[in-house]
């Protein structure tokens, strides 16, 4: 921004005795990023302009961003320069909404969703013991055997792929997997498949199984999430049950690890006093 005072040469930095000059240049920086100084995916001054500004060392400058950048407050790319983070969004998947599409629209966030491909399948066919879907998802699946099938919805599959932006940013690419005979003839994407699919046959769905690891993207999900190559994503996977606790659909999403935090209560007994968790 050009009101920023790191613009102008000299801006005085704030020291605390007993506080390494590094530590006071990364405390002045957070400042200024939490108070609005800084927009997130705005270009910070360079290492040398930031060094004259301080009065101090390059390399106290450059220690200062790396603390910054390794606590996500930053992302650097080399050779071009650090960038303020977006802000994470949390998003908590034990809020009883059917899915991340009901949970941030209910929650006043702009949720676009854009399908990308629909692929009927015959079936869950199998090869070398692990279902075809399985293998087209490719991860996060810690038992494939059990994986891709739905005993109570025999028959073909579609399988939907598509990408969700939340307040017109990429946050995930996804796919879901439905049993043909559950999907809405007049489905188009405004709705997810999971509500649009209970209103249609009068089903209480929610979210059941969930799994979480971490990718990084390749170049499909990095063109799709606007990221580079090998940025850290996070992978979800899993079901969700209809009332009987059959199962209606399954799920992945590779999500944007600098955009999302998930959160959720887990429920337990209260521990006494001598007692472990």
């Amino acid at each position: 921004m050009n009101s920023d005072p790191l613009a102008a040469a000299g801006t005085p930095l704030p020291r605390t005795p007993g506080v390494a000059v590094w530590e006071a240049v990364r405390a002045d920086l957070l400042s200024r990023i939490k108070r609005g100084d800084h927009a997130p995916d705005e270009q910070l001054p360079s290492e040398t302009a930031l060094a004259q500004n301080y009065g101090v060392n390059r390399l106290t400058v450059r220690r200062a961003l790396n603390e910054l950048a390794r606590v996500g407050v930053l992302r650097t790319m080399h050779g071009v320069g650090s960038f303020v983070a977006p802000q994470l969004m949390r998003h908590r998947i034990d809020d009883g909404r059917i899915s991340l599409l009901e949970s941030m629209s209910g929650r006043g966030h702009n949720v676009t969703q854009h399908i990308l491909e629909t692929v009927e399948h015959p079936g869950p066919r199998r090869a070398a013991g692990v279902p075809e879907l399985a293998q087209v998802a490719g991860f996060g699946l810690s038992d494939p055997s059990e994986l891709w099938t739905f005993p109570d919805f025999p028959g073909p599959l579609i399988e939907h792929r598509y990408v969700l932006d939340l307040d017109e940013t990429p946050w995930c690419t996804s796919f879901a997997v439905v049993p043909k005979a559950l999907v809405p003839a007049d489905w188009d994407g405004t709705e997810s498949i999971f509500s649009a699919l209970a209103k249609t046959h009068g089903l209480a769905v929610r979210r059941d199984d969930r799994r979480f690891s971490a990718i990084l993207a390749d170049t499909r999900d990095a063109a799709l999430l606007h990221v580079p190559a090998g940025a850290a994503l996070l992978l979800l996977s899993g079901t969700n049950v209809d009332q009987d606790g059959r199962i209606v659909a399954y799920i992945v999403h590779h999500i944007r690890g600098d955009r999302a935090e998930y959160a959720l209560r887990v429920p337990g007994p209260s521990i006494g006093p001598g007692e472990e968790a």
